[in-house]
């Protein structure tokens, strides 16, 4: 909200949800006629996002003969359309996020070194839910008030529930449990019983 570019665009993009095919183009943009299926020309998520901001999710599935096309934007602040040999000059601030190692990744050859320097300008690691648990029942009374088509409320011992519950998949299935318990409850208040973890997390976690 303080930065200068708060009233640009922005675009998030998830690089581990589209195919190596679809990526380039949804990044960089493409041609009309630049391959099977372009009929028109379109502008790529840089150009789109230029003066504002692009989040990139998952970058660590990113495949790796794309990396060095994505580090030659961020070093030139230009971009080529797939089928163009016409460059672009864009201004885009870059956020990524990845639930991988990025460090173990370079080490094993599947991301470029040269590109997570470039992206590693500033860090903000994100500790998994179970040790920040004054999160939990912030983000799952956010998750009712945005879900829910009426007002509910989580019983107590649904609290304690929530709140003993190791949530290996994190904010995403913190989600997901109470989605799925505003379909199951009838009443207006989710019950201990409205609420189905995974078991084999409760097990995992008495080892």
């Amino acid at each position: 909200d303080e930065s200068s570019r708060a009233s640009g665009p922005y675009l998030a993009l998830n690089c581990g949800a589209l195919s190596s095919t679809l990526i380039e183009s949804e990044l960089f943009g493409h041609m009309k006629g630049a391959f099977t299926g372009a009929v028109d020309t379109k502008e790529g998520a840089f150009e789109a996002t230029s003066g504002g901001t692009l989040f990139l999710d998952e970058i660590g599935e990113l495949p790796l003969d794309l990396q060095p096309k994505l580090l030659r934007v961020l070093e030139t602040s230009t971009v080529r359309r797939v089928g163009d040999t016409k460059e672009r000059h864009v201004d885009t601030r870059i956020i990524a996020a990845t639930h991988r190692n990025l460090e173990e990744l370079v080490s094993e050859g599947s991301f470029r070194e040269d590109l997570f320097h470039r992206l590693f300008v500033l860090s903000i690691p994100i500790p998994p839910l179970h040790e920040r648990p004054e999160d939990i029942l912030a983000l799952a009374e956010h998750f009712i008030a945005t879900q829910a088509p009426k007002q509910l409320l989580l019983s107590r011992e649904a609290r304690e529930a929530v709140l003993d519950y190791p949530w290996p998949g994190n904010t995403r299935e913190l989600r997901n449990v109470i989605v799925r318990a505003i379909l199951l409850t009838d009443g207006d208040e989710i019950g201990v019983e409205d609420l189905q973890f995974s078991k084999d997390a409760f097990t995992s976690r008495s080892k």
